[in-house]
């Protein structure tokens, strides 16, 4: 039998997601697909809006076969290290052969060439010096290779990535691209049976989910109903927001300074305008420039509520063994992946606590930030703000 992998966030998860998988395995002729998925925390920099075992579920009956976790440290980390954390424990579990991710594009050979060019030197400089984001100045040095590459594709960026982190630890692997469907991530408008993750979020968040209904499969709009209900969605990064000013408050510059993402003198603008904030909508309005995206701004805030350092982030993505295959989830009929895991895999597979035993002095500092994550992530939540412990969920076998 033959694997496919996918790297997701599922924030929720919709019928474009569904489509993915069922594409991914038409394209590559695999017998199943395995998903590394975000932990609590997503690339946005911003708290998933349900929690990593629910997504998990969704993502194993929307027609994956297994999940595991992408650790905190790296799904909530600039694209570069997301991709690697995802690549990393795709080609690590043995159990996929190919890669495959959605694009606005679908051109996996126009992709395959911006992954190859050179994003370096004196031209980037000056396009950053200008004031542009580090994506659109990409974007317009690619331009000058003759490289169209979109800036405000997230999709295509990110799967440039994706195809950089392939060639450096997998260079056999081989990658589909999946032409997106409908909305585009943040589009603010519903688009029939396709509608963007944001949108979905923001519909339920406002009261109106039945104008997204036709866009999630049944099953994740009858979870998301009772979650809603019970005060648990969506989780939303305002709720945060008391406690992302009291974290800057209390570390400084210079301890700002150490979170993964910080560079260039940020430490001293996000110690400063901490303390002249009163929301944590403010403060991003207060450091926001062109230079910086949002998502990265966010990402710091997020880095310095779960303590997320870069010593710890650089760690994860350059030793080889930094890393662990922590399994959420697997479908019945697939079971036998489970022993595959454990018989193949080259990193050491985590399902329950007694698991830890097999982890090194840093794999377990990596999974204790991301067991940290989930319970600082249910404080995101509208009113049960209440956590479990990571541990205390059993493996998901539907």
């Amino acid at each position: 039998m033959s694997g496919i992998g996918i790297i997701a966030e599922y924030n929720p998860f919709h019928n474009g997601h569904a489509y993915q998988l069922a594409e991914a395995k038409r394209l590559s002729n695999a017998d199943y697909a395995v998903v590394a998925m975000s932990g609590s925390f997503v690339q946005r920099g911003e708290p998933a809006c349900a929690d990593k075992f629910i997504r998990a579920k969704w993502a194993l009956l929307g027609g994956a076969d297994l999940v595991i976790e992408l650790p905190d440290v790296l799904s909530l980390a600039c694209a570069e290290r997301f991709a690697y954390g995802g690549v990393k424990l795709l080609h690590s579990s043995d159990l996929v052969n190919g890669l495959c991710f959605g694009s606005e594009s679908g051109d996996i050979d126009m992709l395959s060439s911006a992954a190859n060019a050179d994003i370096s030197g004196e031209t980037l400089r000056i396009m950053l010096d200008w004031g542009l984001p580090y994506p659109a100045a990409v974007s317009e040095q690619l331009r000058s290779l003759g490289i169209e590459i979109n800036a405000s594709a997230p999709n295509d960026t990110l799967g440039i990535e994706y195809l950089r982190a392939i060639n450096r630890l997998a260079p056999t692997m081989r990658a589909f691209a999946v032409k997106r469907q409908g909305s585009a991530y943040n589009d603010a408008k519903t688009n029939g049976y396709f509608a963007s993750a944001s949108r979905i979020r923001r519909a339920f968040a406002e009261g109106h989910a039945n104008s997204v209904r036709i866009s999630i499969p049944e099953f994740v709009y009858e979870t998301i109903e009772k979650q809603f209900s019970d005060g648990r969605f969506p989780a939303s990064e305002n709720s945060l927001s008391d406690a992302v000013l009291f974290a800057l408050r209390t570390l400084g510059s210079d301890e700002i300074s150490k979170l993964a993402d910080v560079s260039e003198g940020l430490e001293n603008v996000f110690a400063r305008f901490c303390t002249l904030s009163s929301t944590y909508g403010e403060l991003l309005s207060y450091v926001k420039t062109k230079r910086y995206t949002m998502s990265r701004l966010k990402r710091i805030c997020m880095n310095a509520l779960l303590g997320t350092t870069n010593e710890l982030q650089t760690i994860a993505v350059t030793r080889p063994d930094a890393l662990y295959l922590r399994v959420l989830g697997v479908r019945k009929e697939r079971i036998s992946l489970l022993s595959e895991l454990a018989k193949n895999a080259s990193l050491p597979v985590v399902i329950a606590n007694s698991d830890l035993s097999k982890l090194n002095e840093t794999q377990l500092a990596i999974l204790e930030h991301s067991r940290r994550a989930s319970s600082v992530r249910a404080l995101a939540c509208p009113t049960d703000k209440s956590a479990k412990d990571d541990f205390s969920h059993q493996l998901i076998v539907i």
